[in-house]
């Protein structure tokens, strides 16, 4: 049976699974991390459909991991001031518990859900810094999916570099390319995206452009390798991995 009426949750955990369909054996599409903030739009007796709050995207989530929260604390959680960790682990203790986040978690939750985080966050960041947070990363495996260094798909890395960086991303490499602005290789600073596939119309990877030569992005780890106007080169291979399409500036 399918319950419809919304409400509003946390993430209260260090990460959460949020699957395609309603089955533990599901695709993996994206995580939740401590203090994001989702809408649930449709119950079952163990599984919740929601609507992530940050980035619109929707999945699955198990009865057990959600932290179900008033609308009126939602509204106030959805418009406070954003602060993100910035350690690739950091810890939030509640008494004598502690409980391990990683790196981009929504700190700024930690008073409302009752947790001490002594850690360095985001709003000790004064300047744009992308590849300083995307550096923290380097070496991280590649999962489809996953958005900590534990395990990391290419979009969902170049979402939390930005996201810690007050930039808003979509979760996919597809939506992203149709956000900011469209430049030229003359144009190329670094931290802009770069965008790969076969046509426009069906992208499939994207990475961070270290300098006009050079690229981070996830792929098997997150890794550091040579681009030029075919693709991305593997490190000390000459085959072309991803085929180049655009760069974009946000």
């Amino acid at each position: 049976m399918i319950h419809t009426k919304y409400k509003y949750g946390i993430c209260d955990l260090s990460v959460i699974p949020v699957r395609k369909s309603s089955s533990s054996k599901s695709e993996l599409v994206t995580q939740l991390l401590f203090g994001e903030l989702y809408t649930i739009t449709k119950q079952t007796d163990k599984w919740s459909y929601i609507i992530i709050h940050d980035d619109s995207y929707s999945g699955w989530v198990n009865y057990s991991q959600l932290k179900i929260i008033p609308k009126i604390d939602f509204d106030k959680l959805k418009t406070g001031k954003d602060d993100f960790s910035l350690n690739i682990t950091d810890f939030i203790s509640k008494g004598l518990e502690p409980t391990i986040v990683p790196i981009g978690s929504s700190i700024s939750s930690c008073l409302y859900l009752d947790y001490k985080f002594n850690g360095k966050s985001s709003e000790f960041i004064k300047d744009y810094d992308v590849i300083k947070i995307a550096m923290k990363f380097l070496n991280s495996p590649y999962l489809w999916g996953g958005k900590t260094p534990f395990g990391i798909d290419c979009s969902g890395f170049t979402q939390t570099v930005y996201k810690i960086n007050n930039i808003r991303l979509d979760r996919d490499a597809s939506q992203q390319a149709n956000q900011g602005t469209l430049i030229s290789e003359k144009e190329i600073k670094s931290g802009d995206l770069a965008f790969f596939g076969e046509t426009e119309k069906s992208i499939t990877h994207v990475g961070i452009m270290l300098n006009k030569n050079k690229i981070i992005h996830a792929f098997g780890k997150v890794r550091i390798d040579t681009i030029n106007l075919k693709g991305i080169l593997k490190s000390n291979e000459r085959e072309v991995t991803h085929k180049l399409l655009f760069f974009r500036t946000y």
